[in-house]
C-alpha cells in the first residue's frame, strides 16, 4: 500500500508528460461535486492534463542485486536497449529454463550466454510466461547492467494487467464488487500519477509496498481482474488533475490529513473524514506491551538518539483525528526530545506499532500501547470501503465519502489497455 515510501514533498501531478488518450466521461459511475472554492487548500497545481499516456507502466522486480533467476514457459526475444544496437536473440522454439543472469563488467550474463550489451529487452510469444525469482509477470522484461556487479529487472506491463496483479496483492478477491471497484480506481489513479511522478527515471513504481505490492500472475483471481476491466481508465481526479491516492488497511474510525504523517502539502481530498466502517478489521482495536530496554534500543539503532536508558514516554500532541501528532521521549536525566509521531512508528517498527492512533501507559519496565487501526490512516480506509459496500454503498459513494471533492473520470479506453 502506499504509505509506503519514497518520501519527497508530494504534489499533484497534472498530465502534460501523459499523452496519446483523450479524457471521455464515465457514464456507469456518477461524477462526484466539484469542492467549493472556499473549502479547497492553498495548492500549487500543473496545467489541466488532457490527455493520458497508455504506454506500459514499469515496475522494479529487482534493484541493483548481484543476480537473479529468470524462466520462460514460452520461445521469446531477447532485443538489446537501445533497439538497433545489436541484432535481437531467438531463443528458439523452446522455452528457457529458470537460469541465473549476473552483471559483469562488459554486459550481461544469461546463464552461460554473454550479451554484450548494458541492457536487453526480453519478450515472450505468449503473455504470462515470464518468471523472475520464482514469481510468474505477465509482459516483458527489462534487464539493466548497473556497474560490474549488479542489475535490475524491470517488468514492462500493460496498466491494467498490472493491476490484477495489485488487487490480488492489495485485498481480498472474497469482498463485495463496490470495494473492489474503489481499490481498482484508487490503484489506478496512483499508479497514472506515479508514472508522471517518475517519467524521467528508469521505473516507475517499485513492485513492493514502497508503492503497491505486486506479485504477478499468481495473485489474480477473476474476482478481482473483473473488477478492474468494469472500471478500465476510470480514475480520481481533483481540479482536473491526478493526485497520490494515499490507502491503508484500517483507519480506526477517522482518516487523518495527508500533512499529518507525510511531507505533503495539505490536498482537500486527502484532509481526513469520519470513518465508522471498518469495525470488522481484526486491526480495529489492539494492544502491545514494549519493553523499554528494546524501545531504547530502537530509539539509539534506527533512530540515532544517543540514549542510555528511557525513563519515560509522553504524547504531547494530537492530530484533529486523535492520532499522535508528536511524543516526548525523556532519557534518565529529565532531558526530553519531541518527535513525530509517525517518525517513532517508523523507528519502533510498523509491524510492532500498526497505527499512530495509540494511547501509551507507563507500566515501570514496560509501556502499554492502546490503539485502532493498520496503516498511516491517509485516504481510502480498505476494511471502512469493505463496510460501506456491506452496507449497500456503490464505488462511487464509498470514494466520494473518502476522497472529498474528487470526480471519477475515464481517461482511457477499455480491458487490456
Amino acid at each position: 500500500m502506499p504509505s509506503s515510501r519514497s518520501r519527497s514533498t508530494r504534489r499533484v501531478v497534472g498530465g502534460a508528460a501523459l499523452a496519446l488518450v483523450a479524457l471521455a466521461a464515465f457514464v456507469p459511475f456518477a461524477c462526484i461535486p466539484r469542492p467549493s472554492a472556499t473549502r479547497a487548500p492553498s495548492q500549487a497545481l500543473e496545467p489541466t492534463p488532457q490527455r493520458i499516456e497508455a504506454r506500459p507502466v514499469r515496475v522494479l522486480l529487482v534493484d541493483r542485486a548481484p543476480v537473479a533467476t529468470i524462466a520462460c514457459a514460452a520461445p521469446c526475444r531477447i532485443v538489446p536497449v537501445p533497439r538497433g544496437s545489436a541484432p535481437a536473440v531467438d531463443t528458439g522454439p523452446g522455452p528457457i529454463a529458470t537460469t541465473e543472469v549476473r552483471a559483469f563488467p562488459r554486459g550481461l550474463h544469461l546463464g552461460e550466454r554473454a550479451l554484450l550489451h548494458n541492457a536487453v529487452r526480453i519478450t515472450p510469444t505468449r503473455d504470462g510466461t515470464l518468471t523472475v525469482n520464482g514469481r510468474r509477470y505477465r509482459g516483458e522484461l527489462l534487464v539493466r547492467r548497473h556497474g560490474a556487479g549488479a542489475l535490475s529487472v524491470v517488468n514492462l506491463v500493460p496498466i491494467e494487467r498490472y493491476l490484477w496483479g495489485v488487487l490480488g496483492s492489495e485485498t481480498y478477491a472474497g469482498w463485495p464488487a463496490a470495494a473492489l471497484e474503489a481499490q481498482a480506481i484508487v490503484s489506478r489513479t496512483y499508479t497514472l500519477w506515479r508514472m508522471a511522478d517518475r517519467r524521467r527515471q528508469p521505473f516507475d513504481l517499485h513492485g513492493t509496498v514502497a508503492d503497491q505490492s505486486y506479485l504477478g500472475v499468481a495473485k489474480e483471481d477473476p474476482r478481482l481482474t473483473s473488477a478492474v476491466d468494469r472500471t478500465a481508465g476510470v480514475v480520481l481526479l481533483y481540479q482536473m488533475k491526478l493526485f497520490r491516492c494515499y490507502y491503508h488497511s484500517t483507519c480506526g474510525g477517522h482518516t487523518d490529513a495527508v500533512e499529518n504523517y507525510f511531507p505533503d502539502p495539505p490536498l482537500l481530498p486527502l484532509s481526513g473524514v469520519r470513518c465508522g466502517y471498518c469495525e470488522g478489521s481484526k486491526h480495529y482495536r489492539w494492544t502491545r506491551e514494549l519493553a523499554k530496554a528494546k524501545l531504547c534500543q530502537a530509539l539509539r539503532e534506527r533512530g540515532g538518539l544517543a540514549l542510555a536508558r528511557l525513563a519515560s514516554l509522553e504524547v504531547t500532541s494530537r492530530t484533529k483525528a486523535g492520532r499522535v501528532r508528536e511524543l516526548a521521549v525523556e532519557g534518565p536525566d529529565g532531558a526530553r526530545l519531541v518527535m513525530a509521531g509517525g517518525k517513532f512508528r517508523h523507528i519502533v517498527g510498523a509491524r510492532v506499532l500498526p497505527s499512530t492512533f495509540f494511547e501509551v501507559r507507563d507500566l515501570g519496565e514496560r509501556c502499554e500501547f492502546r490503539g485502532r487501526g493498520w496503516g498511516h490512516g491517509v485516504g481510502l480506509c480498505q476494511w471502512g470501503a469493505k463496510g460501506m459496500a456491506d452496507s449497500g454503498f456503490g464505488a462511487a459513494d464509498i470514494l466520494r465519502h473518502y476522497y472529498t471533492g474528487a470526480t471519477l473520470q475515464r481517461v482511457y479506453g477499455g480491458p487490456g489497455t
